[in-house]
């Protein structure tokens, strides 16, 4: 089997494992959805408001502390300011 051949058989196996970790992630963020869906209907029972930007900052250095790369700890923190972003918007 030609170098070729062998590398283009590695990037098909590993595409589908990343197919399988998307399929889990996507699981994941909708599951995490649903649970920010529920404390936001817990909040005005609490007398909480509905943004806390103190939570925010420690998910943020919680995933920090977390973090064993590749990813840079800013680069997640992106990513999660999306997702924070994301679940604000949310409808119930």
């Amino acid at each position: 089997m030609s170098k070729q051949v062998d590398a283009q058989l590695q990037i098909a196996e590993l595409r589908a494992r990343i197919d399988d970790i998307d399929e889990r992630i996507v699981q994941l963020l909708n599951e995490r959805a649903c649970q920010a869906l529920a404390i936001r209907e817990l909040k005005p029972e609490a007398q909480l408001g509905l943004y806390d930007p103190k939570r925010e900052e420690e998910i943020f250095e919680r995933l920090a502390s977390l973090n064993e790369g590749p990813l840079f700890s800013d680069d997640l923190r992106a990513i999660y300011a999306a997702i924070l972003r994301v679940s604000k918007e949310m409808r119930s």
